[in-house]
C-alpha cells in the first residue's frame, strides 16, 4: 500500500485524515477479491452439490454412500480454485512491488499456502454426508415415508435453500481473501528482505475500531501491535503466536478453524527500530 507523504506527528483523529486513500484503495482491493472468490466458489459448490444430489437420490431410497464416489471431483474442483482465484490474491503484493510478469506462483512459500489452503477447503463432501444422514435420521425418527424423506435430502443439495451452503461461499470468500493477501504479503517482503539484504519485521495489526472491531477475537486484539505488553512484532521468519497458536499470517491456514475463519486483521511490515504510526489502519471504518 503507497504512504501519503507523513503529517509532523501521528494522525490524532482532527481535520482531514491523510491515510483515507490509501484506506480506500485497500478496502476496494479487499471487496473485489472477495467477490471473485465468493463467484468462483459458488459457481464451484453449487455444480458439485447438484451431481451429488443426483446420484444420492436417484434410486428408490436416498443412497448417501454416492457421495463418497465425487469426493475425487471436489478435490480437484478445490485444487483448481486455489490455483487460480486464491492464488491471483496471493499474487497481488508480488506484482506490485515486482512488477507484472513475475513469476510467483511456483516459489516454494506460495506453492506450500495453495496447498494448506486447499486442505482446509475439501471437506465438503463430509459435510455434505453428515447433513444428508441426519436428514434421513430425522425423516425415519418423524415416521415420514421414502417419498418424504427423498424430499428433504434433495433440498440439502439446494444451495440457496439449505442455511449451511448458502452462508458458506461468503465465509469461504472473507477467510482465503484476507489469507492470501497477508500470505502473498509476507511472501513478497521476505524476497525483498533477501534481494536487499535487510532484515524486515511484522507487526499483527487487528481490527480495532470502525464497525467490525466488536467481531474481533480477544486473541486477536490481544496479538494487535499497539495493544501493550501481548502485542505482537516478530521477525518475517518467525510466527506469530495467536490464541497459543503459532502462525506466520493473520489467516494462515496453520490455525484452527476457530482462530482463522473470517478473520479480519492484516500485517504492517517494518524495518527494526522503526516506529509504528498507528493511526493508519487499513481495516478502519470507513
Amino acid at each position: 500500500m503507497t504512504s501519503p507523504a507523513l503529517p509532523p506527528d501521528p494522525w490524532q483523529g482532527q481535520g482531514p485524515d491523510p491515510w483515507m486513500p490509501a484506506r480506500v484503495r485497500a478496502q476496494a482491493e479487499i471487496s473485489v477479491g472477495e467477490k471473485t472468490i465468493y463467484d468462483d466458489y459458488y459457481a464451484r459448490l453449487a455444480a458439485w452439490l447438484a451431481v451429488a444430489g443426483q446420484a444420492v437420490t436417484s434410486g428408490v431410497v436416498p443412497s448417501p454412500d454416492s457421495i463418497f464416489a465425487l469426493a475425487p471431483q471436489w478435490v480437484r474442483s478445490m485444487t483448481d480454485f486455489v490455483h487460480t482465484s486464491v492464488a491471483e490474491m496471493v499474487g497481488r503484493t508480488y506484482l506490485n512491488i515486482f512488477g507484472p510478469g513475475y513469476v510467483y506462483d511456483s516459489r516454494p512459500f506460495v506453492v506450500d499456502y495453495l496447498a494448506r489452503a486447499r486442505n482446509r477447503l475439501v471437506d465438503v463432501p463430509d459435510q455434505t454426508y453428515a447433513l444428508v444422514t441426519g436428514q434421513i435420521a430425522e425423516g425415519a425418527l418423524a415416521g415420514e415415508s421414502i417419498s418424504k424423506i427423498r424430499d428433504r435430502v434433495r433440498e440439502t443439495f439446494d444451495v440457496t435453500a439449505t442455511p449451511y451452503w448458502r452462508n458458506r461461499p461468503t465465509v469461504v470468500a472473507r477467510t482465503e481473501t484476507m489469507g492470501a493477501l497477508n500470505s502473498g504479503r509476507l511472501g513478497a517482503f521476505r524476497e525483498v528482505s533477501f534481494d536487499l539484504g535487510e532484515p524486515f519485521e511484522k507487526g499483527w495489526l487487528a481490527t480495532t475500531t470502525g464497525r467490525a472491531a466488536e467481531r474481533t477475537r480477544p486473541t486477536h486484539r490481544a496479538a494487535d501491535i499497539g495493544t501493550p505488553v501481548t502485542g505482537q512484532r516478530v521477525p518475517l521468519s518467525q510466527p506469530f503466536i495467536v490464541g497459543g497458536f503459532p502462525a506466520m499470517t493473520p489467516g494462515s491456514p496453520e490455525l484452527p478453524a476457530h482462530e482463522a475463519i473470517q478473520c479480519r486483521c492484516t500485517m504492517i511490515i517494518l524495518r527494526p527500530g522503526e516506529d509504528t504510526d498507528l493511526s493508519n489502519r487499513q481495516m478502519a471504518e470507513l
